[in-house]
């Protein structure tokens, strides 16, 4: 079997569920061969990678205003407007170098981590027969812009039931809807006692420890709730997990910094181990992605969050409250009650790991056992030699408007 994983760096997430995807695919099955393609980087030009990439990020952190009232409206546009959504000329700048790629991997099934992979398969099953099964993952506890653009793939993976309706609303159909869970790392959901983990970690067994996880490092605020914990625990003998993924800077500032009396500092740069450090933590700090929200239920550590978040994360933030597996802070001083609280009440941390027991998944197993079941895809004689991406990327885009006439005159507009 071929498995064509397609994703893009919008955040670290998507990227990070594509390799953990892989590697549990080979696990299962070590004759499968699997090919990752993160195809803007791949196929499209520098400008649309920048604005995947280094924009996203550069948005969320620096400009969170702006990119919410953009995210809020094109969540109010009509899901009939499907096929004329903003992301389909990032979408077009790649359509025909990775029609090329699929003709010439033969995938039996095309799985995306995001949704430009997911909106290219909708776009090229206007014009041709692409004999793959393919899948889509949801990575957030909601429903985000331009989802309702991805309706042509085979099945669609939602992260809780609860979504269905919603996503039915936007175009998808019930067969295609997956409740499985979000895939994620399933290391997460390995037990390991917090002793063995501190033992494993060199720190203080008996200390009360605190986790610092911001996901890719990418949003700079790390280095500020850092300081806002010391604060916090002035007084209090605790130890910190550090965890600044790619942002340099907040690991350099943090390596240097003095620290309070009582207080011990792991500081960890990029790491493929996060399981172990998520054992070792009594309270973890974060903002929320949906991907590391999963990861932190999974391992039953109760959760304290920011509230200074971009749209899709203060979904991921209510979900996660709303299941009392989680608490919030608006500012220091609340960072302060809400952290003692947990650390003088053993009770109210028992009582919210006992919470996330429920809601735990093996997404990415049962995820990864569904790919394998696909049936073989036969592409019949079809030849890469004879590609021209400029004529696909034309034929795609009259496709395009072609469907998006069609669908206004269905919904009499």
């Amino acid at each position: 079997m071929r498995v064509l994983i397609l994703t893009v760096t919008a955040g670290n997430a998507h990227n990070a569920c594509a390799a953990r995807m892989k590697q549990q695919l080979e696990k299962l099955d070590g004759g499968v061969e699997v090919k990752i393609i993160n195809i803007l980087e791949e196929y499209s030009d520098r400008l649309n990678a920048w604005i995947s990439n280094a924009g996203y990020n550069l948005a969320v952190g620096k400009f969170p205003a702006v990119y919410d009232a953009f995210y809020h409206l094109y969540e109010k546009r009509s899901p009939s407007r499907r096929y004329l959504c903003p992301s389909q000329g990032a979408v077009l700048s790649c359509i025909g170098g990775l029609y090329r790629e699929i003709l010439l991997f033969k995938p039996d099934v095309i799985y995306s981590t995001q949704y430009y992979g997911a909106i290219a398969v909708t776009d090229l099953r206007l014009i041709f027969d692409l004999p793959a099964t393919c899948i889509a993952s949801n990575l957030d506890y909601t429903v985000a812009p331009f989802w309702e653009s991805c309706v042509g793939v085979d099945y669609f993976t939602l992260p809780t039931p609860g979504l269905t309706d919603r996503f039915i609303r936007k175009g998808f159909k019930r067969e295609q809807l997956l409740p499985v869970g979000l895939p994620v790392d399933g290391r997460t959901l390995e037990v390991m006692d917090k002793a063995k983990a501190r033992e494993i970690l060199k720190l203080d067994k008996d200390r009360f420890t605190v986790m610092i996880m911001f996901g890719g490092g990418h949003w700079h605020g790390g280095y500020s709730i850092f300081k806002m914990l010391l604060k916090a625990l002035k007084g209090r003998k605790a130890q910190i997990i550090m965890i600044n993924g790619k942002d340099g800077y907040c690991y350099k500032t943090v390596e240097q910094g003095k620290l309070p009396d009582g207080i011990k500092v792991l500081n960890v740069g990029f790491t493929t181990e996060i399981p172990t450090y998520m054992s070792a933590a009594d309270v973890i700090l974060n903002k929320c992605g949906g991907a590391s929200t999963t990861e932190i239920i999974n391992k039953g550590v109760p959760m304290l969050v920011t509230e200074k978040l971009v749209a899709q994360e203060r979904c991921n933030l209510e979900y996660a409250k709303s299941k009392g597996v989680a608490l919030s802070f608006k500012n220091a001083k609340e960072l302060k009650e809400k952290l003692l609280l947990l650390m003088d009440d053993p009770e109210k941390r028992a009582e919210m790991t006992k919470n996330t027991l429920p809601l735990r998944t093996d997404a990415m197993r049962e995820l990864a056992e569904f790919i394998l079941k696909q049936p073989p895809a036969d592409y019949g004689d079809a030849d890469a030699g004879k590609i021209d991406e400029k004529e696909i990327k034309k034929r795609v885009k009259r496709a395009l408007k072609a469907a998006d006439k069609k669908e206004r005159r269905k919904n009499g507009k």
